[in-house]
């Protein structure tokens, strides 16, 4: 068994993981459209909660870092028309990917507008650190802070940050269940709550100029990009 697939299949980080989707379910019982994304750190990580989205696509990291599943591909080249996901579930998929921040581009460009990113990241800060790397020293842990900045230069806007894991990584019977502590912002993990801004573009009908030779505008070759 590789070293990722073992830290992924143990008893703590299974816990964690359940409690992850567990948090997400009042969000999602509430979240609606025909498609959405979910990408895992590894194949088969936690059930995800009901919703009403009516297919939901599930990709996860492979060992080189890159997206496996139904389609293989580069996290930073999703094959996926533009806008086409009302919601997106990245579940401790960044930190195991090179380049993080073309990923959150390539997210945010597949997202709809007004669609929903729920992006969970262990706590570089956290309790769970020293545990981590010691049993996968290639994670790139990252904060909330560093995504929520990535994704608002994407005009994707962070509206809550959350705090969903546990302080200690031990198995727990209890350990859905329990209600977060207080001090789980130091504990193992983050939650960031984004959502894609509508495009507040206005089209305005320009008067031609004289000198204007009244030929329609094209595209340079390579320029159309497919959308939803």
């Amino acid at each position: 068994m590789s070293e990722v697939a073992d830290i992924y299949s143990s008893v703590p980080m299974q816990a964690l993981l359940a409690r992850e989707m567990a948090a997400l379910a009042p969000i999602l019982s509430g979240a609606y459209g025909n498609y959405g994304l979910i990408l895992r750190p590894r194949q088969a990580s936690a059930d995800l909660p009901p919703h009403l989205l009516g297919t939901v696509a599930e990709m996860h990291v492979d060992e080189r870092g890159m997206f496996a599943g139904p389609v293989q591909c580069a996290p930073w080249q999703l094959p996926f028309a533009s806008e086409s996901f009302k919601v997106l579930i990245a579940q401790h998929a960044l930190e195991r990917i090179a380049d993080a921040a073309a990923c959150v581009a390539e997210l945010s460009r597949v997202l709809a507008p007004e669609g929903i990113a729920l992006v969970l990241g262990f706590n570089p800060y956290g309790t769970w650190r020293p545990w981590l790397l010691r049993r996968a020293n290639d994670l790139r842990l990252g904060s909330a802070q560093t995504c929520s900045a990535q994704f608002a230069r994407e005009r994707i806007d962070t509206l809550q940050v959350r705090f969903p894991g546990l302080m200690w990584p031990r198995a727990q019977a209890n350990v859905v269940n329990t209600p977060a502590s207080r001090f789980a912002r130091f504990g193992s993990s983050w939650l960031l709550i984004a959502r894609k801004r509508r495009s507040a573009l206005t089209p305005i009908r320009l008067r031609s100029a004289a000198r204007d030779p009244g030929r329609a505008p094209q595209l340079a070759p390579g320029a159309h990009r497919n959308v939803a």
